[in-house]
């Protein structure tokens, strides 16, 4: 299994790590120091999945209005086209006279 590991993640558990330690040593006790790591964790993830749900709303509109752009593209030059061949066959109509 192949795992992707993230550098902000890394850093943000070492963080957390480094101040759990300290309470626990300054406390002498790891109760305290467990419930606040889990408290620091479940920040994380939560500001995690938040962070990534708005990514991916934020890629869904870019992708949107990209998807809107081409369509319109699309259609500007369908109707160039079609404009570009009438006036060939109304050059041809009148003679070469227009």
């Amino acid at each position: 299994m192949k795992f992707k590991y993230n550098i902000y993640l890394i850093i943000a558990v070492s963080i957390i790590g480094a101040i759990t330690g300290s309470l626990a040593m300054s406390l002498g006790e790891i109760e305290p120091a467990a419930s606040a790591a889990i408290i620091l964790v479940s920040v994380l993830v939560l500001g995690w999945g938040a962070g990534s749900m708005s990514s991916q709303a934020e890629i869904d509109r870019l992708t949107s209005i990209e998807t809107g752009r081409r369509i319109q593209a699309s259609c500007l030059i369908t109707t160039r086209n079609r404009l570009e061949r009438e006036i060939a066959q109304l050059v041809d109509a009148k003679g070469g006279v227009l």
